[in-house]
């Protein structure tokens, strides 16, 4: 791109609530973000022109509308995305998904995966996401060839992507510690393919903690960060996050391991779980939580008040503790529902969270952005001199953009106008129409 954009008007929550900016992006980097002294009026189109010419279009008034880093999904399974159909679960556990989960892996071609992945890590992009962090499956155990061929499939996409869509692939290594000689040469050939990081759900294991260092070796030895599904369990007594604060001191990995889930840490009492929240922030240890899934799979067994297995995440936030939320699965056996959007996730983690204030809706945008940007690897900000990714919300402010969920969103992703996700209301009766468009005129004025 050799001539600049503008977008102006714009209003940046993660920087000033309240203050407008001009925002000058070249070459795929922002050039200047400047503030505006108010609003301002120059030529460019509306925000809701933008649609009609997005190859040509150089200067932008987003009218006050939010403008945010691009999302980033830090726990997806793209891989499982859409198999609902093939892997129904009729009592809705965790545990039957699973079971019924690996009963038809060995049904489900590469061409399938491949199929699956694209849908979804399309779906994401076209509300926002421009970064995914997907576990795969690494059914070892049925068929080795089966477990590498799968997750051939899953980075033949991500290499098809790249321009638009970074995938992090992180394959789910079970029962590490007691893997053969055999085992472990074809896990040496998963990451010679080229994934991003070491999985596994130790929890699930009858001996966690061996799992635990087993995953931590393999994640040193190979130079990979460690990202681990973690008392995924309503029963408070499961508790591998202790070992797993103590493996990450033990063997420097501060800042490289994330735990995923953490849902007994809800179930605990207040002085053990404030004690493990003070490890994982000494041992710079990042969580996610994962609210639509949590709140489908959990609590099953309760009568009366059920508990809904949401891990802790103010105490977490008020700990010190990098969290992020994440979209996990979608219309899978493991959760039915969602659409891989973050801000259907963000609203369901401000549910499940009881966050509403100011100040705890910015630090939800922040764990839908910049915070998993951080566990990502990225400087993922909106400032002068970092690569140009962010997402136009159809809101002015946070808590409409949570109220509404922003149906029309525009993505912009280094150097271009990416298609973004568009609804549009329809109403048959020109007297109506007439009075809803005149709503939403008055709704933009600043």
């Amino acid at each position: 791109m050799n001539e600049s954009i503008t977008l102006f008007n714009a209003s940046l929550p993660l920087q000033e609530v309240g203050q407008l900016y001009s925002i000058t992006i070249r070459d795929g980097v922002y050039q200047k973000v400047e503030e505006q002294s108010g609003f301002v009026k120059r030529e460019g189109l509306s925000f809701r022109e933008l649609e009609n010419d997005f190859s040509q279009v150089k200067d932008v008034d987003a009218e006050g509308r939010i403008v945010l880093p691009s999302f980033v999904d830090m726990h997806t399974h793209l891989d499982k995305a859409y198999s609902l159909k093939e892997v129904p679960n009729k009592s809705g556990t965790l545990f039957e998904a699973i079971e019924n989960y690996h009963q038809k892996a060995h049904t489900f071609t590469p061409e399938m995966i491949k199929q699956r992945v694209y849908r979804q890590a399309l779906e994401s992009l076209s509300y926002g996401t421009t970064h995914i962090r997907t576990h795969v499956n690494f059914e070892l155990d049925i068929s080795p060839q089966l477990a590498l061929d799968k997750l051939a499939a899953v980075i033949e996409v991500k290499e098809a992507l790249r321009d638009v869509l970074t995938i992090q692939i992180v394959p789910m290594l079970s029962d590490v510690a007691s893997c053969t000689k055999e085992q472990y040469e074809v896990i040496q050939q998963a990451i010679d393919l080229g994934i991003d990081g070491i999985g596994g759900a130790p929890h699930l294991r009858a001996n966690p903690e061996e799992n635990i260092d087993a995953l931590m070796r393999l994640a040193v030895d190979n130079g990979k960060f460690l990202d681990l599904h973690v008392d995924e369990n309503d029963d408070p007594n499961v508790c591998t996050i202790e070992p797993l604060i103590k493996k990450t001191i033990a063997y420097n990995m501060q800042g490289q391991v994330t735990a995923g889930h953490l849902c007994s840490l809800a179930a605990m009492n207040h002085e053990k779980a404030n004690r493990l929240i003070e490890g994982m922030a000494e041992a710079s240890i990042h969580a996610v939580t994962l609210p639509g899934a949590n709140m489908y799979l959990q609590g099953r067994f309760d009568q009366g008040v059920v508990r809904r297995g949401v891990t802790r995440i103010k105490e977490l936030i008020n700990g010190g503790v990098t969290i992020a939320t994440a979209s996990d699965n979608v219309h899978d056996p493991f959760h039915p529902f969602g659409r891989g959007d973050l801000v259907q996730i963000g609203l369901l983690t401000a549910y499940a969270g009881h966050l509403a204030s100011e100040t705890e809706l910015l630090h939800l945008l922040r764990m839908m952005t910049t915070m998993p940007g951080r566990i990502f690897g990225l400087e993922h900000e909106i400032k002068e001199g970092a690569m140009a990714d962010f997402v136009v919300v159809d809101s002015t402010d946070m808590y409409d953009l949570f109220a509404s969920m922003a149906p029309t969103r525009y993505l912009f992703r280094k150097d271009r106008w990416l298609n973004g996700f568009k609804t549009v209301r329809m109403i048959n009766d020109p007297f109506l129409e007439d009075k809803w468009k005149s709503m939403e005129a008055a709704s933009v004025k600043i």
